[in-house]
């Protein structure tokens, strides 16, 4: 059964009181019970609450979510009358937490509930603006209730430490009255180096089980790095050949060049991906691993060790990978709108050398009609492939970016070519881009709002899932705040990967 809540006028204290019970049932209900019995802790019952300013609906999660949801939303709609921004506002939709130290079936039971509540704002198309703020309050929460949790185990976890810490310390002195104190120092240094030899072995027994994937990026990384002679000389055949072709030529040779571009960005962005994936796996290993030294780092100090880092060079490697596979890209890009623009020059110049109107209508029309079915034939494949749906990760169900990127990015270099004809000419290329010129707002729409926005929702999911490392996040968000979307998408991909354990 829904319960509305109105919170106006109410203070910041009982506004917090209020969304701490968790919508657990008004006190009068639980006056009845003994005392005895409240004091108990009662078994954990989850419950869906959506909240705006000024007003709460719960029910138990046995029932739906939509029910305190719609309750919201339709409330609004009677509120705030023709007042828009009033009445869509982002409803924030939520299940409560259990309490600290809750079961291993409760906590699942939370997590369940709160999974509920995701499918029912992703799968009703609801607003994005309310997903966003309630994967925020899920993670908030789950944030909230680690914190609350690692208290509990922080303290229990000290008064262990200090009951060992005092019995070693009543055997040291024991070892110091009735031995010999070099001994006892002997077997401290003994342990500690125990300890750091252990911590070493592991962490590079770990390092050791990555060679493999460190060893097939390199050799990918060198697979495409060899085709870099063909790639230029690609270039230059397709220079020379745009530089001598006569009309039917130079359809070919414009339709090579921006298959070539689509081909360097695909097999760039491949190896970007898999170098990032890779680095994430390799930082991680190095946290853990600084971690563990630090639980030394007083033997560490006192005997004047150095440890090192354990994977600096890979990471290096790794870097230069990136770097090289960006640069290359940026050049080949580059490299063919500047073809593509003489190639448009070119088709403009040999129509305008001709010595007469009927000797230039002529030659058209002897390369109007197949040249202009090419084209089209080329076109619709694009524009077909331009919006299928991306492949999608298996874990969190959400769309890889990083091709599709690429596939609109070279869809927009034809718009140079496909500039409208001046009045009283024809163009082969008509046809087709009558078409595309519908597709290129489209194209720059997604790439400047779609992309962003699905870039932005999906971190705060991955964030919200909380199995993709916080710094690879962080650097989607750092790529796209600096209208970096390339780099932002393969960052984002290169994150989905490893939310698949791959």
């Amino acid at each position: 059964m829904s319960r509305s809540i109105p919170i106006k006028g109410l203070g910041a204290a009982a506004l917090a009181a209020i969304l701490a019970s968790g919508c657990e049932p008004a006190s009068q209900h639980l006056s009845d019970a003994p005392l005895a019995t409240q004091a108990q802790r009662t078994t954990y019952r989850p419950q869906f609450c959506a909240f705006v300013p000024y007003v709460l609906e719960c029910v138990y999660a046995t029932q739906s979510p939509q029910l305190p949801y719609d309750a919201i939303f339709n409330g609004l709609v009677n509120r705030c009358d023709t007042d828009l921004a009033c009445r869509f506002q982002p409803i924030k939709l939520w299940a409560t937490a259990p309490d600290v130290g809750a079961s291993t079936q409760e906590l699942a039971t939370w997590l369940d509930a709160q999974q509920r509540v995701v499918d029912f704002l992703k799968n009703s198309n609801r607003s994005a603006d309310s997903l966003m703020v309630s994967l925020e309050a899920q993670a908030t929460e789950r944030r909230s209730y680690g914190r609350d949790q690692d208290v509990t185990i922080a303290a229990a976890a000290d008064r262990i430490d200090t009951i060992l810490g005092n019995a070693a310390a009543r055997v040291k002195q024991a070892a110091r009255e009735y031995g010999d104190p070099v001994v006892v120092e002997e077997a401290e240094v003994k342990a500690g180096m125990v300890r750091l030899e252990q911590t070493l072995a592991e962490s590079r027994a770990a390092l050791e089980a990555l060679s493999l994937q460190v060893v097939a990026v390199a050799d990918q990384f060198r697979a495409y790095k060899d085709t870099e002679p063909a790639i230029t000389m690609r270039l230059h055949t397709l220079a020379a050949q745009g530089s001598a072709a006569d009309l039917e030529g130079l359809v070919t040779a414009q339709l090579e060049a921006v298959a070539l571009a689509q081909q360097e960005s695909g097999d760039s962005s491949a190896v970007v991906q898999e170098v990032m994936r890779l680095r994430t796996r390799l930082a991680l290993l190095q946290e853990e691993y600084v971690e563990r030294l630090g639980m030394d780092a007083a033997f560490i100090a006192q005997r004047g060790l150095h440890m090192g880092d354990l994977v600096d060079g890979e990471l290096e490697m790794l870097g230069g990978m990136r770097g090289y596979c960006e640069t290359r890209r940026r050049k080949v890009l580059t490299t063919v709108d500047r073809l593509l623009e003489g190639m448009k020059q070119r088709r403009d110049a040999l129509i305008g050398l001709e010595s007469n109107e009927a000797t230039r209508q002529a030659l058209a029309d002897a390369a109007f009609l197949s040249a202009s079915q090419r084209f089209l034939d080329g076109v619709t494949a694009r524009s077909t492939q331009l919006w299928q749906v991306a492949p999608k990760s298996s874990a969190l169900k959400l769309s890889f970016l990083s091709e599709k990127f690429d596939q609109m990015e070279s869809y927009l270099q034809f718009e140079p070519a496909c500039a409208p004809p001046t009045a009283g000419q024809r163009s082969w290329r008509e046809t087709g881009c009558v078409a595309m010129r519908r597709d290129f707002s489209r194209v720059r729409t997604w790439m400047s709002s779609t992309l962003p926005g699905t870039l932005r929702l999906n971190v705060a999911m991955m964030r919200n899932a909380g199995t993709v490392p916080a710094a690879l996040l962080a650097e989607v968000e750092a790529k796209l705040a600096a209208g970096q979307l390339k780099a932002a998408a393969s960052v984002h991909d290169a994150a989905l990967r490893v939310s698949d354990g791959l």
